[in-house]
């Protein structure tokens, strides 16, 4: 489940070098001594010289101090940060994510949504349970709702997770650039000090979804946790459409939810819900229908995919760590390492064992709450 809310990043701001005066006019002034010291000729005072680069002192590649006399936010400067340059040097998962686009373009459902005003609105009508949730929330709607002041202390989406029974795992973050508009910030909160420039994406599992052994729901590290974009316009709620493509390259779930979304946000593979949609096609037959067959809900996964995604070392066995089997006793046979837990009478093995299966009481395949 995913979840988007503010936060700030630090810059420094400027200081101004004070000069010392007689504190009386007829007190005498000290001698001064020869202020030609070899650091005087090399005193920092501007980026004009930005990104020239030198051997002295002078910090001419400080991205903090170029946005104090520029307005350019240092995150203007990061290079190939685009979906078609992001793994430009990385011809392996460059070929994962395009196999892995092609994959989803062709198991994705028809896309649907439903005009419904979410306060009202009962989420447990809607059919069948979801594999992953992007929830959208108006934080700006109940800011000014609420009432609620700048220095009073309020819930946190930590707290939201833990009540709907989901554990926080992953944080993704989109920094705004502002390129087009370097001098053009917004306003600042009240007793604020620094800009807001970057916004988080809350991520928590329900269940007991492991990327080490449930590569058939999930592949991890496919993607970096960073959006680098430019900031839109002041009023425009629109969030980066890559945060779609990491939702998708993460969960091979097809039943996909977005609330509170926008005839903007529409796209195959999911069912949209939002009160600001001009229009529905909402059926719930229907929908259903897309998920019928047997393991259905998986867009699945090739032999070439599954050879280039990345994957986690598999866990050392007691017996690799030098403990577990007795003094003298061989690498071989069933007590070592993993040939010891696949004797075991509970070992996970076929799906359905002792953590429910898919779509059961511990794992995926939970109605949105």
């Amino acid at each position: 489940m995913l979840s988007l809310n503010q936060d700030t990043i630090i810059c420094t701001v400027p200081v101004r070098k004070m000069s010392a005066a007689p504190l009386f006019q007829d007190e005498p002034e000290m001698p001064q001594e020869d202020g030609n010291l070899p650091y005087e000729e090399e005193i920092y005072k501007d980026s004009s010289t930005f990104l020239k680069g030198t051997q002295s002192l002078n910090p001419h590649n400080d991205y903090c101090q170029h946005f104090v006399d520029t307005g350019h936010r240092p995150q203007n400067f990061i290079r190939d940060v685009g979906l078609a340059d992001r793994f430009e040097e990385y011809p392996k998962l460059r070929e994962l994510i395009r196999l892995k686009d092609e994959l989803i373009a062709k198991s994705n459902s028809p896309p649907m949504y439903l005009q419904a005003d979410i306060e009202a609105f009962d989420i447990r009508e809607l059919t069948p349970k979801f594999d992953v949730i992007l929830l959208e929330p108006p934080l700006e709607e109940y800011y000014r709702e609420t009432g609620i002041t700048a220095n009073e202390k309020c819930w946190t989406w930590d707290d939201c997770l833990r009540k709907w029974g989901y554990r926080r795992c992953e944080d993704i973050c989109w920094i705004k650039t502002n390129k087009n508009n370097p001098g053009k910030t917004k306003t600042l909160d009240p007793k604020a000090v620094f800009q807001r420039t970057k916004e988080h994406c809350l991520m928590g599992i329900k269940g007991t979804v492991k990327r080490s052994t449930d590569g058939d729901f999930i592949h991890a590290n496919v993607d970096i946790d960073l959006i680098i974009t430019e900031e839109p316009e002041i009023g425009n709620i629109e969030k980066p459409v890559e945060i779609f493509h990491i939702i998708e390259h993460f969960c091979l779930g097809r039943r996909r939810l977005h609330l509170f979304g926008r005839d903007s946000t529409i796209r195959p593979g999911w069912l949209t819900v939002g009160p600001t949609l001009t229009n529905s096609n909402y059926n719930a037959e229907t929908y259903a229908s897309y998920f019928s067959a047997p393991n259905s809900y998986l867009t699945g996964c090739t032999e070439e995919i599954e050879r280039l995604r990345p994957k986690s070392p598999p866990p050392k066995s007691k017996s690799d760590r030098g403990g577990g089997a007795p003094r003298g006793g061989g690498r071989g046979g069933t007590s070592a390492g993993r040939g010891r837990e696949r004797n075991r009478s509970n070992f996970r093995g076929e799906r359905g064992g002792f953590r429910g299966g898919r779509g059961g009481a511990h794992r995926g395949g939970f109605p949105p709450r």
